[in-house]
């Protein structure tokens, strides 16, 4: 998790908590720990057991709630775990054996995400991806991306499942906003009873207006140090002379697709517009 209590009950980021402090989980109220590593920091549960014990409860519970409102739909057949020998897969839920849902909890790489999304195209089953337990929140991470679909009616959008409370939300319209791709959605919130009203949702969609490239921005890339940002930053220079902070002040940025590896402002200055592993798009 991202985010966690203190003392105080005040929600605290994990990269701006303190290792000495105290932090308890803000759903279970439990003492959870800070851990810290090259590639993130994060809170953890002491107990390991206990929370995937309670981890496969909200599955088990969301998977449950899922079948229980495809069935309301009428259909023809609702199968749990029905085993594909072809693919070795079981799908949390199969509908008429030609849609399967699956309710992800646990947090999954995009690599064996896409193999398993592979799996279902090479049979031609339309699979449904409903996240919710540790992709649980409130708005739409970084993490989240590598699950967004696309269609004309919701544009870039995700459902996610609160199985403990039984509300279902989807994002929609989601896009990155200005140099640092800044994640900017829509959201919809819908109770258990009006999971049918999901796929007859017709949401307008808000205009964005593009971002002017300030002195605040301008600062901001002044002190990334990262690497690739150092790397993107004297290339520019050897190549056009002019630093990139001079390059970029005034600039403007639309609104663009969230589908890009590098922040707006890295493309704009290499002209690379690498997209992201998104196996659904």
């Amino acid at each position: 998790m991202y985010a966690a209590m203190n003392s105080k009950g005040i929600l605290i980021n994990a990269c701006e908590a303190e290792i000495k402090e105290a932090y308890y989980c803000c759903h279970c109220f439990k003492q959870v720990k800070l851990i810290s590593t090259d590639s993130r920091i994060y809170f953890r549960h002491h107990n390991e057991v206990d929370n995937e014990i309670n981890e496969r409860s909200i599955h088990k519970n969301g998977k449950e709630l899922i079948a229980t409102e495809i069935k309301k739909f009428k259909t023809n057949s609702v199968e749990t775990e029905f085993f594909l020998p072809e693919i070795n897969q079981r799908p949390d839920i199969f509908v008429n054996r030609r849609v399967a849902f699956e309710y992800q909890c646990a947090k999954i790489n995009v690599k064996t995400l896409s193999e398993r999304v592979d799996g279902y195209r090479s049979l031609k089953i339309k699979n449904i991806w409903i996240i919710g337990g540790d992709y649980l929140d409130t708005k739409v991470r970084k993490e989240h991306l590598k699950f967004i679909r696309y269609n004309n009616k919701w544009g870039f959008h995700l459902l996610m499942l609160d199985s403990e409370h039984q509300l279902f939300r989807i994002f929609f319209h989601i896009s990155f906003v200005g140099p640092f791709n800044k994640i900017v959605s829509q959201q919809a919130v819908f109770s258990e009873n009006e999971f049918p009203k999901i796929f007859k949702f017709k949401p307008q969609k808000n205009i964005l207006n593009s971002i002017v490239m300030n002195d605040y921005g301008i600062n901001k890339i002044r002190r990334k140090n990262d690497l690739e940002s150092q790397k993107v930053k004297m290339n520019f220079y050897k190549e056009k002379d002019i630093t990139v902070e001079e390059y970029l002040l005034g600039k403007t940025f639309p609104p663009r697709a969230p589908v890009y590896s590098r922040p707006a402002w890295q493309m704009i200055c290499t002209g690379q517009f690498e997209n992201m592993n998104q196996p659904f798009l």
